[in-house]
């Protein structure tokens, strides 16, 4: 049997939504460490005035060994881009099995975005026209996106370390707002399937899409540091 016009439209979004999907990068060295965003900031501004100082140094040095004369710059080596590369790969590598999926968990967090946001607007196409006949697309898109979401949620905690509370308020939101994420995605995938009623079904579908968006604004906090949209 021949996929209906509706279930081939719905699958299209999918698709290109999987595409043009980025992928975060990897969570913050010092969420790993259980450090607050004030701890985080400090140690930034450390990094880069301990990078200031150690110019300051060479300098100095050069000028001490007579590389200076005063009008002409030293002669220090410059780090070339692919010995940069290759210190930067190096730093990278997995250093355990647990390091390793907390890393795909920026990887397997699109999915179910995609999936239960799609689902979201295939049930409210289905409410306004229920002649579209897009349950069986909302069974798809809901379950798909569940388990997506389970496993994001797992690996999750593989990325932010495996404890109930964190120092991180950024974090701390993210972590238990994707927990809730996909525990509710299953209950909605359960209703989906089972039950004849879609108006509880339809509510948590709602605030799925809304959770996802916070979701999506927090890990962004957690890659791209505080306020990252600039509006603050």
């Amino acid at each position: 049997m021949k996929p209906s016009r509706s279930f081939r439209l719905m699958l299209a979004p999918v698709a290109a939504a999987f595409l043009i999907s980025p992928a975060a990068g990897n969570a913050h060295e010092g969420h790993k460490k259980d450090m607050s965003e004030a701890e985080m900031a400090q140690m930034e501004m450390q990094d880069k005035s301990a990078a200031h100082h150690g110019n300051a140094n060479a300098m100095h040095d050069a000028m001490k060994k007579g590389e200076l004369d005063g009008t002409a710059m030293p002669t220090v080596a410059p780090q070339t881009a692919e010995q940069a590369l290759a210190a930067r790969i190096a730093e990278n590598r997995v250093t355990s099995t647990s390091d390793f999926l907390g890393r795909l968990h920026p990887v397997a967090a699109h999915f179910p975005i995609a999936l239960l946001l799609l689902a979201a607007l295939a049930e409210l196409m289905l409410a306004v026209r229920p002649s579209l006949g897009l349950e069986t697309t909302v069974r798809f898109l809901v379950g798909g996106g569940a388990i997506g979401a389970f496993v994001a949620a797992v690996f999750g905690w593989f990325a932010g370390g495996w404890r109930l509370e964190d120092r991180s308020e950024t974090l701390g939101l993210h972590r238990w707002n994707g927990t809730a994420i996909a525990g509710v995605a299953l209950i909605a995938a359960w209703l989906a399937f089972r039950a004849r009623n879609r108006t509880l079904l339809r509510v948590l579908l709602a605030a799925l899409a809304a959770a996802l968006v916070l979701q999506g604004y927090h890990g962004g906090e957690m890659v791209f540091g505080p306020n990252h949209l600039g509006l603050e």
